[in-house]
C-alpha cells in the first residue's frame, strides 16, 4: 500500500517538472528557487551507452529476467552481495559478483532496486574513471553489464517511475534502460557526496553527505540530507554521529546506515536522530532497501 501511495503522490509532481521549461542551453535560465536542471534531447554526450547483448558482459543470458529481490534490505562489500536481517543485525551472504567470463574485475560500489525488483549496482575501479552500471542478479550476484557512466559513482536509488539516481559529484537521473540524462538535482551542488542515497516510501531521497573537515584534514561524521525530488529542495536532518556512510537501507520504519569501518546506524529517517548503534563487521561498500517489500 505504502508502495502504491507513493507512486500516487510523487508520479504528478514529476511529470510537472517535465513541463516546466528548465531545459539546459534554454533561455531564460532556470529561476534562482528551481534545485532541478532538466536535459532534453541529451543524446549520449554525457552517458556512454553499451549494448549490453554483446558477448562476454552477461552474467546471464540477454533474454532471461533475473528474479526480483526477496530481503528487505541487501548490503555489499566490492566483491560479494549479503542480505542484511535487521532485527538480528547480521550479514547473510549471497555470493561474488560475476559475470559469464568470471569474477567482476571493478568493486560494486552501491546497489539499489526499482519497484519491480530489478537490482543494479554501479562499479568502478580506485582512481580510475571505468564507471559501469550493471543489472544485478540478487539471488546469485551474477551481473549483466548495461550501461556506463561519466560522473562519480558514489550513490544509486530509483525514483518512482523507473529513473535511476546517480549520487557522485552531482546528482543525475538517469533512464535505467539506456543511460541518458534526464535531470540533474543542482541545489545539491552545495554539498559532497559520502557515500549513499536512497528513495523512501514518504517519497523523498535521503542522502548521506560528508560534514565539516577536522583539523587534520580528515571529516567529521556524516550528515543526513533530505531531498524533495519534484522540486529538487533540501533538508538538513541532521548529524549521523559516525562517518564514511557507504550505505543506505530501509525497514519497518527505520533508516540503516552501514560504514565502511563495519558499523551500523540506525536514524529516525523524520528527524535524522541517531536511534542505536551497532557493530557489523565488515567494510561495507554500500546497501539498498526493497521497495517491494514496503
Amino acid at each position: 500500500m505504502l508502495r502504491n501511495g507513493w507512486l500516487l503522490v510523487l508520479l504528478p509532481a514529476l511529470w510537472a517538472c517535465e513541463d516546466d521549461g528548465l531545459f539546459r542551453g534554454e533561455d531564460p535560465p532556470p529561476p534562482p528557487d528551481s534545485g532541478i536542471r532538466e536535459i532534453r534531447d541529451a543524446g549520449f554526450t554525457d552517458v556512454g551507452f553499451v549494448d549490453a547483448s554483446i558477448p562476454g558482459d552477461a552474467g546471464f543470458p540477454a533474454d532471461a529476467e533475473p528474479p526480483p529481490a526477496e530481503e528487505p534490505v541487501y548490503i555489499h562489500t566490492g566483491e560479494e552481495l549479503y542480505s542484511y536481517d535487521p532485527v538480528n543485525n547480521q550479514a547473510l551472504r549471497i555470493g561474488r559478483f560475476t559475470t559469464s567470463e568470471g569474477p567482476l574485475d571493478l568493486d560494486i560500489v552501491d546497489i539499489a532496486i526499482d519497484l519491480n525488483g530489478r537490482m543494479y549496482g554501479g562499479a568502478n575501479a580506485q582512481g580510475n574513471d571505468r564507471n559501469e552500471i550493471y543489472q544485478i542478479d540478487p539471488s546469485t550476484g551474477a551481473c549483466t553489464f548495461r550501461f556506463t557512466f561519466d560522473d562519480d559513482l558514489n550513490g544509486m536509488t530509483f525514483l518512482p517511475d523507473g529513473s535511476l539516481v546517480v549520487a557522485g559529484a552531482r546528482i543525475s537521473v538517469l533512464n535505467s534502460a539506456t543511460g541518458q540524462l534526464i535531470r540533474e538535482y543542482t541545489q545539491a551542488n552545495q554539498y559532497e557526496t559520502s557515500g549513499d542515497i536512497v528513495g523512501l516510501p514518504d517519497g523523498n531521497l535521503y542522502w548521506t553527505v560528508r560534514g565539516q573537515r577536522d583539523p587534520n584534514g580528515g571529516f567529521v561524521s556524516d550528515r543526513v540530507v533530505r531531498i524533495a525530488p519534484s522540486t529538487g529542495n533540501l533538508t538538513m536532518l541532521g548529524d549521523a554521529q559516525i562517518d564514511r556512510i557507504y550505505g543506505l537501507g530501509y525497514a519497518d520504519g527505520e533508516l540503516f546506515g552501514f560504514s565502511s569501518t563495519g558499523r551500523v546506524v540506525t536514524l529516525n529517517p523524520t528527524s535524522g536522530v541517531v536511534l542505536r548503534q551497532n557493530d557489523l563487521p565488515g567494510r561495507w561498500f554500500g546497501a539498498t532497501t526493497n521497495p517491494v517489500r514496503w
